[in-house]
């Protein structure tokens, strides 16, 4: 994306990204903390996580992404209030499961008018470019179309008890694949090249062909997790078709540029593998072999965590000093990128640990999570302090 703004001033899209990337890694670590004091509210916790941190900051990593994917402006102001309300709405939800489940339809409701606003912004970006969009769009439009099937799912059962045990399972696992893990897909396709510092010029012809194994997965697996229990495993079978190739890929082809204990793209690089390791153990909680606990543990620890850690130092720079021209820029950089192989280990331990079922997993990704809100917040000072 090209810079915006005066002498490289951070744009109002990057404030807010800027802003939202931190309010996800405070609210990563923030869980982390909560999790000792409150053990019997783990699903609030989940959804400070998800709901707090991760749906706002995927909401406007697509704002974010979308002008490039579809050749036109920025987004303005109005687009922007779309994570804001989506940070609202999951505020409301992790405050709800704590203290009033009464009131969770009011963050389902305001939740679902986000998506639908952004999936109509996106689908009239895309329906006013001349020529065709990249193929990553398609990922955001169908990630949206499975947050929304998901929210429904838990605004039904919110009014139909009855139901109630299936469509959560079917709202956890359809959130999960669909939403987060098709976003991160569709994102790292094209991300980690850049970081990386490689051309893949099989990107695209991927992501076309392999939409169609995900889409097919995640209805399978988030289906059969709530009603036919056998349709788990074909899901799962078809998840795994682009997230092999891909995987493969780093380390057959691109390992050199991948791989290395300060880079960014290695902890993107031990997401995708991350990826494969949730999808695993979410299939075995769909057919109901594993608890959901654990599921959900592995899928912060060696997927989430990595994802958004990586994802962050390689763009909050960028945000931060968008025209990328000046030695300060240079040095956060440098900075944010340092200790990212260990941290990526750090995760990956802690993902080791979650599954053999020791509760000393939270506090070795709570380490991790706190090095790295220690080095955003040195970045925010370096830019707030800088006055450049």
């Amino acid at each position: 994306m090209k810079p915006h703004g005066i002498d490289g001033l951070p744009n109002p899209v990057a404030r807010t990204m800027t802003g939202l990337a931190t309010v996800a890694v405070t609210a990563f670590f923030a869980a982390m903390v909560l999790r000792h004091y409150l053990p019997q509210g783990e699903p609030s916790l989940i959804h400070l996580i998800m709901a707090i941190g991760i749906m706002p900051l995927i909401m406007g990593a697509m704002i974010y992404f979308t002008p490039v994917l579809t050749h036109s402006r920025a987004a303005g102001w109005l687009v922007l209030m779309v994570p804001l309300l989506a940070l609202v709405a999951g505020a409301l939800a992790s405050t709800g499961l704590l203290w009033r489940r009464d009131l969770l339809p009011i963050p389902a409701v305001l939740a679902l008018t986000a998506a639908g606003a952004l999936l109509g912004w996106m689908w009239y970006r895309a329906r006013t470019m001349l020529g065709r969009p990249h193929p990553g769009l398609d990922w955001y439009r169908w990630a949206l179309v499975c947050l929304l099937l998901g929210l429904t799912a838990i605004f039904i059962a919110m009014f139909r008890p009855e139901y109630g045990m299936a469509l959560r399972r079917f709202h956890l696992h359809i959130n999960l694949l669909g939403f987060v893990g098709m976003t991160a897909f569709g994102t790292l396709c094209v991300l980690v090249p850049t970081v990386a510092g490689y051309s893949d010029p099989d990107a695209r012809g991927r992501l076309r062909v392999d939409l169609y194994f995900a889409v097919a997965g995640t209805l399978l697996v988030a289906s059969g997790s709530a009603w036919l229990s056998w349709l788990v495993w074909p899901g799962l079978a078809l998840w795994l078709i682009p997230l092999m190739r891909f995987a493969s890929s780093l380390v057959i082809h691109w390992r050199k540029f991948v791989w290395g204990w300060h880079r960014s793209s290695t902890s993107l690089g031990l997401a995708v593998f991350g990826l494969i390791a949730v999808l695993i153990t979410a299939g075995f909680h769909a057919a109901g072999a594993r608890p959901s606990g654990a599921s959900m543990q592995v899928f912060f620890f060696v997927f989430l965590f990595p994802l958004v850690t990586g994802a962050v130092s390689y763009l909050l720079p960028v945000w931060l000093w968008p025209a990328r021209n000046t030695a300060v820029y240079e040095c956060t950089a440098r900075r944010l990128a340092w200790g990212s192989g260990v941290r990526s280990l750090v995760f990956l331990a802690a993902g080791v640990v979650a599954c053999i079922g020791m509760r000393e997993a939270v506090y070795l990704a709570g380490v991790g999570i706190l090095v790295f809100l220690l080095q955003v917040v040195w970045a925010l000072w370096a830019r707030f302090s800088s006055n450049i």
